[in-house]
């Protein structure tokens, strides 16, 4: 009965759903073409396989191994998003996605390794009202119960490499150890290495699973492995993108 319900759900929902009406509506084919586009995009094979490469580019740090961190002038977290007007944060405050949480936590799970400054970065994409990224993890890191004097902010960045840009112009910092989503790092250390920022990776917020074999279900579309799917595609844009724009290390737009 389960697996019926779980075949039955992944069908009916999204994108089992939109596989379906391809399957269904398109003729010829493009029925087929589609189809099976569709469904590669939206099963956790497929979606390992596109975003295993980025999360195993850089090895996780040895969280006991406090000499890996020398010679690091401060601890850089990058942002991954706020939720504006979250209504647990307080009347007109925000809090921060998921994946910016996780980071954040990590990156504090840090803090007797590493004694320096944590610089958190990220501003608004868009400006609608909300507040700056960095002014919310700030926020956050105080509450954890990192000491205030040890917090500082990047709040103007819109992007990976304003992130970078912005705070080898702002600190001056030689080398840092960068924090963020594990597929995010290699165009994350592109970026900073091109400011002239030597990095430690520090690789969190992993999304595809290890140690699980594949069963039935990973093989039944899902919005899950769909959006695997784009956060990989995503990363392998950016770094093309990326590499062409500034692999000379030209100013941001």
């Amino acid at each position: 009965m389960v697996l019926f319900v779980k075949i039955v759900t992944a069908l009916i929902l999204p994108p089992g759903c939109i596989l379906l009406g391809c399957i269904l509506l398109c003729r010829g084919k493009a029925r087929w073409i589609l189809g099976v586009l569709l469904y590669l995009l939206a099963i956790e094979p497929f979606q390992d396989l596109l975003l295993r490469p980025l999360e195993d580019w850089y090895p996780p740090v040895d969280t006991e191994l406090r000499e890996q961190f020398d010679g690091a002038d401060a601890l850089v977290i990058l942002g991954g998003g706020t939720i504006q007007g979250s209504p647990e944060a307080g009347e007109h405050r925000d809090s921060l996605s998921a994946t910016a949480l996780k980071r954040l936590v990590y990156g504090f799970s840090l803090k007797d390794l590493f004694a320096g400054d944590y610089v958190l970065t990220g501003g608004k994409v868009f400006d609608h009202g909300q507040e700056a990224e960095a002014v919310v993890a700030a926020r956050v890191l105080r509450a954890l119960g990192l000491a205030p004097e040890r917090i500082l902010t990047e709040p103007e960045s819109r992007n990976t490499w304003q992130n970078a840009r912005n705070v080898a112009e702002r600190f001056r910092y030689q080398k840092v150890i960068l924090v963020t989503s594990a597929y995010h790092l290699p165009r994350s250390v592109f970026c900073f290495e091109k400011n002239g920022i030597t990095v430690i990776p520090a690789p969190t917020d992993y999304y595809s699973h290890r140690n699980k074999g594949y069963d039935l279900f990973s093989f039944l579309p899902s919005m899950g492995a769909f959006f695997g799917t784009w956060i990989a595609l995503h990363e392998y844009v950016g770094l093309v993108q990326y590499s062409l724009v500034y692999s000379k290390g030209n100013p941001a737009p």
